[in-house]
């Protein structure tokens, strides 16, 4: 059975670790995610982000030679990305009641198991933890996958904003999770 648990701090070099094989990984595939080695995500975001205890994993069944086995990641903090003021969101809070998952990922070997659905689920439980109003995030116009997790998850579509990633020339779809 796989473990959701947050990545310690001892562990950046696992999660960046993961995060590397996962854009190799889906590069080129049908399940491409678009991101760029230290574009997005960097490596300095993920190493802070780990090291602030903020870095939610699906550890898989089983060890690596080099410690846990990161299945599936994700980045939740309270930093909205640029262009989330921009956004008519459904419930009213102020910043400081939010909080935003980032870089939601799954290694593909791990795909199918229900890893993504089981971090999502972990992230609304520590937002509600934590007494936030909403959860928020965002993805690419051209992930249809997980849109598709999103709203199957209960999050709310609140809208396409075509230049949402100007650093990368894409679109976003912006979804809401109110708490």
């Amino acid at each position: 059975m796989a473990t959701v648990r947050w990545a310690r701090a001892d562990e950046a070099d696992q999660v960046l670790d993961f995060y590397t094989r996962m854009i190799d990984g889906m590069r080129g595939t049908e399940f491409d995610v678009c991101w760029e080695h230290d574009v997005h995500p960097t490596r300095a975001f993920l190493r802070a982000s780990t090291e602030a205890g903020e870095v939610l994993v699906v550890e898989a069944p089983g060890t690596g030679a080099d410690g846990p086995r990161f299945a599936a990641a994700l980045v939740l903090d309270a930093e909205g990305d640029p262009g989330y003021d921009q956004v008519r969101w459904q419930v009213d809070a102020a910043p400081d009641e939010v909080l935003v998952v980032h870089v939601l990922a799954t290694l593909p070997q791990f795909h199918g198991r229900g890893y993504a659905r089981q971090l999502l689920e972990g992230a609304i439980a520590a937002a509600r933890e934590a007494g936030a109003k909403a959860l928020r995030l965002d993805t690419f116009t051209t992930n249809g996958r997980a849109q598709g997790l999103y709203e199957s998850c209960g999050f709310a579509n609140c809208g396409v904003y075509e230049d949402f990633y100007p650093h990368l020339g894409r679109g976003g779809v912006l979804y809401e999770f109110a708490l």
